[in-house]
């Protein structure tokens, strides 16, 4: 290939989008799935030249419109990594010359934390050998597995195992976990703010919400409930609650954000303004 030449690539085949731009000084390849992603829109909030554009949420969550989250206009695009480093759920990933942004020392990323302290896992009843699966049972993404009782050095032990794929680092399993063997360190910090008197509770934010965070609450028949509330615990503040209400009366306000800086570049600057103001 010479210099001046570029070659493109575009190819949709089932849930999954998938382009290449090619040049002889590098391969840049960009692989959305939809059915990982759960419209949070992250990606559309960071993306610098604004080549991603949210679909209509609602409908799609409630099935009545049978479509991605998302749309990535493949012409605006620049194949910068922004998205794939903020997708919180796998479902994009920008690769240069192979080697995927995501998780790329080279690269700025998000940080996120899944500490397992097996020494610290125990059974439920250890003389009776009954295992404990509480994080399991537990865990929205269904992203953790019971992995047995197992024999390490002649004593056995109660053990689990992680999809990293799969996990969103929400702490749901750290908070039920009964022995604390479980610490999880989250991307973001921040407030689900609410606004009671435009919200209709329709439930959509519950519906969409990856984490179970978004909760119709119960109350007494005399009293005035809020009609959805956030979990602070497990909430990941990734915004699809935001994005899904059909009368904007939620608001995901992020406070901090945990990333690591990547190899200084050029574009480092660039990538630090996009995550510091999500």
């Amino acid at each position: 290939m010479q210099d001046d030449e570029l070659g493109y690539i575009l190819r949709v085949k089932g849930d999954e989008t998938f382009f290449r731009r090619e040049s002889a000084r590098e391969t840049r390849e960009l692989s959305y799935t939809a059915s990982s992603c759960t419209g949070c829109g992250l990606c559309y909030e960071a993306c610098p030249v604004k080549a991603i554009k949210l679909g209509p949420t609602g409908g799609i969550v409630r099935g009545f419109i049978d479509a991605p989250y998302i749309e990535i206009d493949p012409e605006r695009c620049v194949l910068c990594g922004v998205c794939s480093a903020v997708c919180m759920f796998n479902a994009i990933d920008v690769r240069v010359d192979g080697v995927s942004v995501r998780g790329n020392p080279e690269f700025p990323n998000l940080l996120r934390a899944f500490i397992f302290n097996q020494d610290r896992c125990r059974m439920k009843d250890e003389e009776h050998q009954i295992p404990c699966d509480d994080c399991r049972r537990a865990c929205p993404r269904e992203a953790i597995t019971f992995a047995g009782i197992v024999e390490r050095g002649g004593k056995k032990i109660n053990t689990i195992m992680r999809d990293e794929s799969r996990c969103v680092f929400c702490s749901t399993c750290a908070r039920v976990c009964p022995a604390q063997a479980i610490v999880v360190e989250k991307v973001f910090e921040g407030e689900v703010v609410v606004d009671h008197d435009t919200c209709t509770g329709c439930g959509s934010c519950v519906d969409i919400c990856p984490t179970g965070a978004m909760q119709m609450p119960r109350s007494q028949a005399w009293e005035k409930p809020a009609k959805v509330q956030s979990d602070p615990e497990v909430c990941i503040y990734c915004g699809a609650c935001e994005h899904v209400c059909p009368v904007n009366a939620i608001e995901v306000r992020r406070n901090k954000v945990n990333y690591s800086r990547g190899e200084e570049r050029s574009w480092t600057k660039t990538w630090e303004k996009i995550f510091r103001e999500l």
